[in-house]
This record gives C-alpha cells, sequence and structure tokens, in this order.
C-alpha cells in the first residue's frame, strides 16, 4: 500500500529582477527638427540621427531602415530578403556608454553616491545609477556632446511604473506592484544620491526631478546587462548602444548581439533567414528577455501578449541544492505556456519533489533518477502522485487567476471619463486579461489531469 501524501502550500515571495554607413535615405518618415531637446517636449526628433549615424561610421545593412508603425513608435525593419547571420548594424565601441568603463573613469567623483545607494542594499543598481548620470552629463553638453543627436532621438515619455499614478497603480496584480514601487524607490534614492554629486565636475545644476525621472527610464527601457566573456571578471553590467537601441522587443527574436571586450563593435546578425515579399518589410527584434510578462509592464512599459510562455509566478521558500538542480529558480524553466496553458516539466518536478518531503526514501529515489536521467523512472514517481501533484497546483494557478480577474473587472467598473483619465489603464487592462487567459488555460488543463486520475484510481 502506498504511503498517504498530502498537498502542501508553495509559499510564492517575489525576487525583484532588476533585472534592449546609415545615410537620411534609409529613414521612411520626415520629420522636422523644431521641436528641441527637453523633457516635456512630447515628440521626439530622429531627424538627424541618421546623418550622425553615418558620420559616427556606424554600418547598417542597405536593406534595412528605421521605420514608425504608429505614433512615436520607431522599430528596424528590413525590406529585401537576407539570409541568418548577416550583419544588420555595426556599433563602433568608441560610442557604447559601458557603465563600468565609466565608473573607472569617474570613480572619484561617483564615490559618495554609490556609496548611499550600496547602503540600501542596492549594489546591483550602482552601475544603473552610473549611466543615468552620464545620459544626464552628455544632454546638459547639448550640441557639444558626442551623442547630441541619438540623446536627442530618445523618448520623451514612457508608460513605465514610475509613471504610473495611484489609480493606475491600485490595477497592478501584486508581482506587478512590487516590483512598481521597488522601482520608485530606486528612483527616490537616485535622486537624493545625484545631488551628493555637488561639488564635482560631474554634477549639473538646476536638474529637475523630471529629468531625473526621463534618464532613469532611459537606462532601464534602453540599455541591457552584458555578461563579461573572461573567466576572471564575473562583472555583468549594464550598457547603452546608441542607435542599437531601436530594436524592439519579440519572442522568439530574429536578430542577436554579437559582442565581447575584445570587440571593435556592437554587431546585431540575423538569427534566422528571413523571406521579405518585394514591396513588404519585416520587423526586426531583440529579445528584452524571457517570460515575465510583469517585467515588461513596469520596468519597459508595454504589454507583450504573444509571448509563447509566462513565468508560473511560483517561488518556493528557502529552496534546497536540490530544488534549486530541479529548476526552481530559473525563471526560463519555471513556465505555463500561453496557447493551451501547458505546464513545464520544471514546474511538475518542484511540485513533486516538494510533496515527497513526506516520504523522504521516495523523494531521495526521485532527486537520484533526475540526476541520473532516468526518465522512465521519474514517470512512474509523476504517475503514481498525479493527483496530489495537480492539487497541489491548481491552488496557487485558481487564486493567481482569480486576482488576475477581479483586477480587469475593477477596470471595467470604471465610467469612461476616469479610464479616459489615466491613459495607462487600458494596457494594464490588455496586461491583467493576457495573463487571466492563460492562467485559466492552466486550470483548465489542471482540472482534465486530475479528472483522468480519479477516473483512473476508482476502476481499480
Amino acid at each position: 500500500m502506498k504511503p498517504a501524501i498530502t498537498s502542501v502550500v508553495i509559499y510564492v515571495l517575489f525576487n525583484i529582477e532588476t533585472c534592449a554607413s546609415f545615410g537620411q535615405s534609409a529613414f521612411k518618415t520626415s520629420l522636422s527638427r523644431e521641436a528641441t531637446f527637453a523633457v516635456k517636449t512630447v515628440k521626439r526628433d530622429i531627424s538627424s540621427l541618421g546623418q550622425w549615424a553615418e558620420a559616427s561610421k556606424i554600418k547598417i545593412s542597405p536593406s534595412a531602415s528605421v521605420t514608425s508603425d504608429s505614433g512615436e513608435n520607431y522599430g528596424i525593419t528590413l525590406d529585401k530578403s537576407t539570409e541568418k547571420y548577416e550583419t544588420i548594424l555595426s556599433i563602433p565601441k568608441e560610442l557604447v556608454l559601458d557603465s563600468e568603463h565609466i565608473r573607472k573613469e569617474w570613480f572619484e567623483h561617483l564615490k559618495p553616491a554609490l556609496d548611499n545607494i550600496k547602503s540600501f542594499g542596492l549594489d546591483e543598481s550602482t552601475l544603473n545609477f552610473i549611466l543615468l548620470v552620464k545620459i544626464i552629463y552628455e544632454q546638459n553638453l547639448g550640441e557639444q556632446s558626442v551623442w547630441c543627436e541619438w540623446i536627442e532621438s530618445l523618448p520623451q515619455s514612457f508608460d513605465t511604473g514610475v509613471y504610473m499614478d495611484e489609480v493606475e497603480s491600485d490595477c497592478l496584480p501584486p508581482f506587478a506592484l512590487a516590483l512598481k514601487n521597488f522601482q520608485v524607490q530606486q528612483l527616490e534614492i537616485f535622486e537624493d544620491s545625484f545631488e551628493l554629486l555637488k561639488g564635482t565636475p560631474i554634477y549639473v545644476d538646476g536638474v529637475t526631478g523630471d529629468l531625473i525621472k526621463w534618464a532613469f527610464n532611459v537606462v532601464m527601457t534602453r540599455c541591457w546587462r552584458y555578461e563579461q566573456d573572461s573567466d576572471d571578471d564575473d562583472i555583468v553590467r549594464p550598457i547603452a548602444v546608441p542607435f542599437g537601441d531601436m530594436f524592439n522587443h519579440r519572442e522568439p527574436p530574429n536578430v542577436m548581439v554579437k559582442d565581447a571586450d575584445s570587440f571593435d563593435a556592437v554587431e546585431f546578425v540575423l538569427s534566422e533567414d528571413i523571406e521579405v515579399p518585394e514591396g513588404e518589410e519585416r520587423g526586426l527584434y531583440l529579445s528584452y528577455g524571457l517570460t515575465n510578462p510583469h517585467r515588461f509592464l513596469i520596468v519597459f512599459g508595454f504589454c507583450d501578449e504573444t509571448m509563447p510562455e509566462v513565468f508560473s509566478q511560483l517561488l518556493f521558500s528557502k529552496p534546497t541544492p536540490e530544488l534549486i538542480n530541479l529548476g526552481c529558480e530559473d525563471r526560463s524553466r519555471i513556465v505555463y505556456r500561453t496557447a493551451d496553458g501547458g505546464v513545464s516539466t520544471s514546474v511538475w518536478d518542484c511540485i513533486l519533489y516538494t510533496l515527497l518531503a513526506q516520504v523522504p526514501e521516495e523523494q531521495i529515489e526521485f532527486y537520484t533518477a533526475h540526476i541520473e536521467q532516468n526518465l522512465e523512472k521519474k514517470m512512474t514517481f509523476h504517475k503514481k502522485y498525479a493527483l496530489e501533484e495537480a492539487l497541489t497546483l491548481r491552488n496557487h494557478v485558481e487564486g493567481t487567476a482569480k486576482e488576475f480577474k477581479d483586477l480587469v473587472t475593477k477596470i471595467d467598473a470604471m465610467d469612461e471619463a476616469e479610464r479616459t483619465s489615466h491613459p495607462r489603464l487600458a494596457m494594464i487592462r490588455r496586461h491583467n486579461h493576457f495573463l487571466y487567459r492563460t492562467f485559466d488555460k492552466v486550470r483548465q488543463r489542471i482540472d482534465q489531469r486530475a479528472q483522468a486520475e480519479v477516473q483512473r484510481r476508482n476502476k481499480k
């Protein structure tokens, strides 16, 4: 007779993610330079970006163009069929804003501000702050800055978490709200830290909170974290690659980045063959990261409803090394499929391993099968405890789906005037509804699994 095993509670915790020659003829849009750079400016000014790129020895494929899909949303497109590994864009390294290089150059001036940020336990955020200071410094130089035209081409407004008002924030699910609050906290600490630069040559007088908020969003939305390729240096640092930041996000991407400290340029290369019918265009995309729609909403300010997988929002309290090895802390593995609600193997493995704590000898046996890659033996355990797994996971999935649905209902209950006066509500609603649909598909799939297992057991 098999030992009794009961469903256990999976504690869900939040872990902050602070973790993306070109001539004028390449532009599909024609803009004037009437609007000078200022945070309050509504429109971006990209009219001189092509000339700047050509003068700066940025190289781009003649088949690629910067286009506007709607309003102020720009991206890079391809108008001719092109083969995999073709270089679309090449940015000389001297144009790259590398936070670690800037830190070394300005360390004497930055130290008090960086120490202040570290005092709040935000060590990983110090390099983001360095980029923020650099962007404000270069913006203040105006036309004397090497990056003047690129800075003028940047968005002047954002829909990220730090711009969300109280009503919009009240419609965020818990994970997104926690990330939004963290972003606000970071911004406030950065503002205070910026004042510690007074008296240094890198301090800019008269900087407003709005300007710091704008620079903060430039860093968060248009930079990415760069992993060293050296075994002697484990620094993961954010960098800004002017012009490379014009690539929008999609999963899966069709562009990849080739870079290393030994390279003379950062290259953006096609990761697949792309067929483009004559007279048409195809968008080119990078991946801004996997599986976490809350991060896209709060950090980047958009909703991606095309994600093939989403993070399950399962995080295990005080995970053991065995659970970690099973994938419990890897958000690219602890996922659900958005198309059909499929649950990843790593989710089921972690759920079962947690349940088997009540049967230690079987827990050891299951984990050993995992280490030995004995899939057949692992499957016997999953079959044996299929109902217990389903019931345990269902509780979390159903509760999470209800949170999303309630927030959608809350927005729908507002009158049109209220929804209009809070412009990010529509995006937040899409985000919540997308996740509700996904988690509800997962619930339905789990119910089918549980019902099938009940029927199987009743036949015995």
